[in-house]
């Protein structure tokens, strides 16, 4: 056979393809692709632009669809996104209002001291005006005595109009005391009951005090007690889903474990098979081979091999079996 069936193409076979006439048309046509290819690349990259972008607006739009889908059916998801609202909604109104049990009661204590302080002030200028009214109720009394005194005394002298006169003046700082004279009382009285009130309610403030710094250390003592034994109950029941998971593993590994026991029991008994067929391979060969041993030392060798002697060939039959042994090779 002429033709080779390997290695590359022998000169008188022709040039390789790129050296041949066809090698100026193929540049050409690949110089019009890269032409055409750089011409409307203006047009295309637009295009692709859009297309690019309008895939990311679609994997946005997908992903928000999904999330919307979590939200409606994910029961976690509800309860979290509820619980963040009002963990939300309850820090805003903390801005405005206190909401701590504990702080509401403080700023009601602190209200009612200021109250107290408050009312002590007006208990003191209710007593200021009592002191007034006493005081000019005295005055007129001294005034009223000096009146009469001059109007005994011009009467006394026979002035009768001056007598009169002072004794008018009298009988209005008389009546003046008489109207004052509840006011007095009043005054009196209502400083009297205010500051009973007064005393009755630091008392009480005193008492809110007390209980209020009372169930601060109670509930701080509650607090860490709850913390511990939470902590404890975690250990205890364990995050379902967590716990879930776990079960999860340990019945994978169980079947694991299952499946390579049960390989390794098939392998001891494909190899406990092999072992006993080769054990009795082994005894057959050793039984042949002192059976062989004796029959060498008894001097039976050639019998033992039995060995046919070789058929000659000659040199044309040795050519013809290697030519159709080549040429099986070859089809």
């Amino acid at each position: 056979m002429n033709t080779p069936l390997l290695g590359p193409p022998s000169p008188a076979d022709g040039l390789p393809s790129w050296q041949k006439p066809e090698k100026a048309a193929a540049w050409v046509f690949m110089a019009a692709l890269v032409g055409a290819g750089i011409y409307y690349w203006g047009k295309i990259l637009p295009f692709l632009i859009d297309i690019v972008f309008d895939t990311v607006k679609l994997g946005v739009g997908l992903g928000v669809l999904f999330v919307l889908f979590l939200l409606a059916t994910n029961k976690r998801i509800q309860t979290g996104l509820w619980y963040m609202g009002q963990r939300i909604f309850r820090t805003a109104a903390s801005i405005f209002v206190n909401t701590n049990p504990i702080g509401i009661m403080e700023d009601y204590i602190s209200n009612t001291e200021k109250e107290a302080r408050n009312m002590d002030a007006e208990v003191g200028h209710i007593e200021g005006a009592n002191e007034l009214v006493k005081r000019k109720i005295m005055t007129n009394t001294v005034q009223m005595k000096e009146y009469l005194a001059l109007a005994a005394s011009a009467q006394r002298q026979g002035e009768k109009d001056s007598a009169d006169s002072y004794a008018s003046r009298a009988a209005q700082l008389e009546d003046y005391n008489r109207r004052l004279q509840p006011m007095a009382t009043t005054t009196a009285n209502v400083s009297l009951v205010m500051r009973q009130i007064l005393k009755a309610a630091l008392r009480q403030i005193d008492n809110s005090k007390f209980k209020v710094n009372l169930l601060k250390d109670e509930y701080a003592l509650v607090k860490r007690t709850s913390s511990g034994m939470r902590a404890a109950m975690n250990i205890l029941r364990g995050d379902p889903d967590k716990k879930y998971f776990f079960d999860l593993a340990t019945d994978r590994v169980a079947e694991d474990m299952a499946q390579q026991l049960g390989q390794i029991k098939q392998a001891m008994r494909y190899s406990q098979e092999f072992v006993k067929e080769m054990d009795i391979q082994n005894g057959v060969m050793s039984e042949k081979g002192q059976h062989l041993l004796d029959q060498y030392q008894k001097g039976e060798f050639s019998a033992i091999m039995n060995n046919e002697p070789p058929v000659p060939m000659s040199a044309a039959t040795t050519r013809q079996a290697t030519d159709d042994a080549y040429g099986k090779l070859l089809d």
